[in-house]
C-alpha cells in the first residue's frame, strides 16, 4: 500500500492537534481572569453535577491520567472549591464534593464556556459538528 507524502498540510493527526490548540486558546481567551483552567472547570463541573464523585471517574469521563487529575482535584480543593474524603472501608478512595464556593464558580464559568462554544459553533454548521463527533467516537 503506497501513502502520500507525510507533511502537515497532510497529517490527520495533526491537524486535529492543531484544531484542538486553537479550541483550547480560545476558550483560555474566555476564561481570561478567571480562577480556573479550563481543565479545572471541567473536573469541577464533573463533581459539581455528579458525574464524578472519585478522582478516578474524572480521569475516566476526560479520558486522561488520573494523576493528572490528581493535580486538579489538589488545585480545585486548594481554592476551596471542593472537598476530598475518605469514605467508608476502604481509605484509599477519595470523595469528591463542590463546596457552595465551588458551585458559584461552576455556574460562572459554565455560562462563558458555553458562550466561547457557542462563538465556536457559529463557525460551523450542525451537520459539520455532527461529523467531528463522529469521527471522535471512532477514534
Amino acid at each position: 500500500m503506497e501513502h502520500e507524502r507525510l507533511s502537515l498540510e497532510t497529517s490527520f493527526s495533526f491537524q486535529l492537534l492543531k484544531a484542538a490548540h486553537a479550541v483550547q486558546l480560545h476558550h483560555q481567551r474566555a476564561l481570561s481572569g478567571a480562577p480556573l483552567t479550563l481543565s479545572q472547570f471541567w473536573v469541577l463541573k464533573l463533581v459539581c453535577d455528579g458525574d464524578a464523585s472519585r478522582p478516578s471517574d474524572a480521569a475516566r469521563r476526560l479520558g486522561v491520567h488520573p494523576g493528572d487529575v490528581t493535580r486538579l482535584i489538589r488545585g480545585l480543593s486548594a481554592k476551596g472549591l471542593l472537598t476530598r474524603s475518605r469514605r467508608g472501608d476502604d481509605q484509599r478512595a477519595l470523595h469528591l464534593a463542590p463546596t457552595p464556593k465551588g458551585q458559584q464558580v461552576a455556574a460562572e464559568l459554565e455560562a462563558l464556556i458555553a458562550e466561547a462554544d457557542a462563538r465556536l459553533g457559529s463557525a460551523s454548521d450542525a451537520d459539520a459538528l455532527r461529523h467531528l463527533l463522529e469521527i471522535q467516537a471512532r477514534i
